[in-house]
């Protein structure tokens, strides 16, 4: 159990008060009365509680802003912006405001117009899934050489330093996917690899991730091509047909399942269910159910819910507390979901309702 300042208080034989004034050296206590409370909160192991310190930050009007880097939906930054609500509804009661912001999707003018206008508007930090654009890139930058606080959420760019990034190990995760990969198929494979857009560079990450580890580690599965997809579905159905055409034999794929419809329905529909091993990244409850069904092998999840949770919370510290985030690249574990463990995925969220 966590050790409190009335403990201190009680051990010490003096108020609450008196023990947080003598922590923090203000106001006027006694050198050896402040000295024994110090001995007792360093004998306690006692640890401040940075939710309790923001309660004298109530009436700051703290200001968030996380501004994205698309303006339609998808299923993944709808789990996302489940989690920022989630947070925005605990620390909204200290006085401080979480806005979400869509972007035209992919659109770096309209990303770095919205960053000026935030701050414009009295935006006290910014939570950002940042497009990978040298105009963002040189904005942030400028941003941080100033001391302001910006908390990168699922994609990093290179050459742009932030305080802090809450996402997956990109680069990791494809190296998990090959040996999963490898697993699963020990045998010779023929890999098709489809992605989510490359403006999003922990996508590169993790592609090239794959790729490498592939090469260095199970080169029996070879992969015959990488294609980009986009956030339309009718648009991805046709990609996925062409590269079937041009690879019939392929019997392995990794798809980003929660991401387009249209790339699985081409997959299903040239009759690879059931006959080729099918992974996914990310979850849905279509992703679940074709899982359930035998359809798609396993899914790869990034945990969304909790990036946007914990990217607002470290800025949330940040500001009313000044407590600087313990790791400069927060990664939240990655799971691999199959058919046993889909109930996890229910009960994360309903947790995050």
């Amino acid at each position: 159990m966590a050790v409190t300042i009335k403990k201190i208080a009680e051990l010490a034989g003096v108020s609450t008060g008196t023990v947080d004034r003598a922590l923090h050296d203000r106001g006027r206590v006694d050198a050896k009365v402040a000295q024994r409370i110090k001995q007792i909160a360093l004998e306690l192991d006692y640890r401040p509680n940075s939710v309790a310190k923001g309660l004298s930050n109530r009436k700051r009007n703290i200001k968030i802003s996380v501004i994205l880097h698309i303006q339609n939906s998808n299923l993944y930054f709808d789990d996302v912006k489940a989690g920022i609500r989630k947070c925005r509804e605990e620390i909204k009661d200290f006085g401080i405001t979480v806005d979400i912001l869509p972007c035209p999707d992919y659109n770096a003018e309209c990303q770095l117009a919205l960053i000026d206008q935030t701050i414009e508007d009295g935006a006290n930090a910014i939570v950002i899934v940042p497009i990978n654009s040298p105009l963002i890139r040189a904005r942030l930058n400028e941003l941080h050489a100033s001391n302001y606080p910006v908390v990168f959420l699922t994609n990093i760019i290179e050459d742009t330093e932030y305080l802090s990034f809450v996402g997956c190990n990109y680069e990791l995760v494809g190296e998990i996917t090959a040996g999963f990969l490898h697993l699963l198929h020990p045998g010779d494979g023929k890999l098709l690899l489809f992605s989510p857009s490359f403006q999003m560079y922990g996508h590169t990450l993790r592609a090239n991730g794959l790729k490498q580890h592939l090469a260095k580690e199970y080169p029996h599965i070879r992969l015959q091509e990488t294609y980009e997809i986009a956030g339309d579905d009718i648009q991805n159905y046709q990609i996925t047909k062409n590269a079937l055409s041009r690879f019939p034999d392929t019997d392995i794929f990794i798809c980003p399942g929660a991401y387009s419809r249209g790339n699985l329905k081409a997959i299903q529909e040239h009759g690879y269910y059931k006959k080729a091993l099918i992974i996914c990244y990310d979850y849905s409850d279509e992703i679940g159910a074709e899982i359930q069904s035998g359809n798609i092998c396993a899914t790869i999840t990034q945990c969304p819910q909790e990036q946007g949770y914990t990217a607002v919370k470290i800025l949330f510290e940040y500001l009313t507390a000044n407590k600087k985030p313990r790791l400069k690249n927060h990664y939240i574990r990655s799971r691999i979901i199959v058919r046993e463990s889909i109930c996890e995925m229910e009960q994360i969220k309903e947790e995050y309702q």
